[in-house]
């Protein structure tokens, strides 16, 4: 640390220059005080120490210049003092000086107030370092709580069934296009159709949650699972004593649960007739009242239903209001069977496979091309459902570097798997359903018309089960589907 000296007084002034320079600080000494303010004010001294009584100028006028000024306003300034200046020293520090030094100066003391005013400067630029680069440390840690924020919403998603999201068809790459419509319009009501198991709900909680997350809540509830007389209650809450056996304070339904965010009504098909126009009611007013209550409150939420029932069939049988359908039609899904996309199988099951294998600690990373086609001949029946707890007990059961026909043997309850290739009967005697060892009548005949022979033969020999003739030819469902109704 550097230090300025000032004194008039020279062997006082060399004396202190020396203690200084042995305890390995970098003295500066000057007789004259005009001449010290001025070289203070070209280079920076962080301890200026100064005697009070000189000539031309004296410690305290050198005191006040160096705080005036701001190049040395930040200096500790240390005067020397001899007996009688008590009072001078005193003024000193009310004008800012650091400490004060009495004479005959003691090395200990002096080392003491120097090693004390190096600390002291330590933390002035630390403080001004602070200072400079706040806005950088505040952006720096502003930028660093938004990631954990993402990472959060993306472990929330993950947790509340979202997740990663694929999709290789185009039926179900448009579909997830249209979720991020309806997520930029909440005040649409969406009602989502398909079969069991095709995920209706994690659309509607893709829909709710879009790509960068959302906090409001998502309430869910099945319709199917809740007691007609108890339904009224549980949607819109009640007040106390609204009927027998209610919540001494009364409780709050989904429709205030909710909130600002979704709800979600699964099974919608199954909501009692009698409650239809009131759901109606909110869809159009956007208020409610609770069962029992007389305050109206305000409804914000987005609504979100599904079924897995044709609407538009209960809606003609009168088992489904027709204004109610064809309000929550305004924004509408519908979710193709499984085996309507076969090629969404291949990336959900890649899928699967790799979530199940961290979760359970297996090796399996890869999907073998005979997994691949057993997969593919599969009729899933239950959708993507059925395929996710396919791969889960396989996953279970085994462990390799890939997953084979063999792990998903469980699947081949028609023999699907190593079928034996059957014999065939042409125009020419017996031939073999063999590529590589084909034998072909003499005659010309008709290739489309030979195939199609085959796959009413497979539908005939299986009884009319096309899942069954489908696996046994080695195509999909929907192939055969195609080849039988032209």
């Amino acid at each position: 640390m550097r230090i300025l000296i000032v004194d008039d007084n020279l062997p006082s002034l060399q004396s202190l220059s020396l203690v200084l320079h042995d305890l390995g600080y970098e003295p500066t000494p000057f007789e004259d005080p005009v001449a010290a303010l001025a070289e203070a004010r070209t280079t920076w001294f962080p301890l200026i120490i100064t005697d009070i009584r000189m000539p031309g100028m004296d410690g305290l006028t050198l005191l006040s210049h160096l705080k005036e000024d701001p190049s040395t306003a930040e200096a500790d300034v240390v005067l020397i003092t001899g007996h009688g200046d008590m009072e001078t020293a005193v003024e000193a520090l009310r004008r800012g000086a650091y400490d004060y030094l009495n004479k005959p100066i003691n090395a200990r003391e002096l080392a003491a107030v120097v090693e004390r005013c190096a600390e002291h400067q330590s933390l002035l630029m630390e403080n001004r370092e602070l200072r400079e680069h706040l806005d950088e440390a505040v952006e720096e840690r502003a930028d660093t709580l938004r990631r954990e924020l993402e990472s959060a919403r993306t472990r929330l998603r993950q947790v509340t069934g979202i997740g990663e999201v694929v999709a290789a068809s185009p039926s179900m790459s448009g579909l997830l296009d249209e979720t991020r419509v309806f997520h930029a319009e909440p005040s649409v009501p969406v009602l989502i159709e398909g079969e069991t198991g095709t995920g209706k709900e994690v659309v509607a909680r893709l829909i709710h949650y879009g790509e960068s997350g959302n906090d409001t809540p998502f309430i869910a509830l099945n319709c199917a699972a809740i007691p007609h007389e108890l339904f009224e209650a549980e949607l819109f809450g009640h007040e106390p004593g609204a009927y027998t056996g209610s919540r001494t304070g009364g409780a709050p339904g989904k429709l205030e649960l909710a909130g600002g965010g979704t709800l979600f009504l699964d099974e919608v098909a199954e909501m009692p007739l009698s409650l239809q126009p009131k759901l109606l009611r909110v869809l159009e007013e956007r208020c409610f009242y609770r069962l029992g209550g007389v305050k109206r409150r305000e409804f914000k939420a987005r609504v979100v239903c599904a079924g897995n029932r044709d609407l538009s069939a209960m809606v003609e049988a009168g088992q489904f209001r027709r204004d109610l359908y064809h309000r929550l039609r305004v924004g509408h899904l519908r979710i193709p069977p499984l085996r309507e996309r076969p090629e969404d199988i291949p990336v959900l099951a890649g899928l699967f496979l790799q979530r199940e294998a961290v979760r359970k600690k297996k090796r399996f990373t890869a999907l073998s091309p005979d997994a691949l086609r057993l997969l593919g001949r599969h009729p899933w029946t239950g959708n993507v459902r059925e395929l996710e707890n396919a791969v889960e007990r396989a996953v279970l059961l085994h462990d390799g570097p890939a997953l084979t026909a063999r792990h998903l043997s469980f699947l081949d309850e028609h023999g699907m798997v190593d079928a034996p290739v059957p014999a065939a009967t042409g125009q020419s005697g017996t031939w073999q359903l063999d590529p590589d060892n084909l034998t072909l009548p003499d005659t010309p005949f008709d290739v489309e018309a030979l195939v199609d022979g085959l796959v009413r033969k497979a539908v005939e020999r299986f009884g009319g089960n096309k899942s069954r003739a489908a696996a046994y030819l080695g195509i999909s469902r929907f192939a055969l589907h195609r080849r039988l109704s032209k």
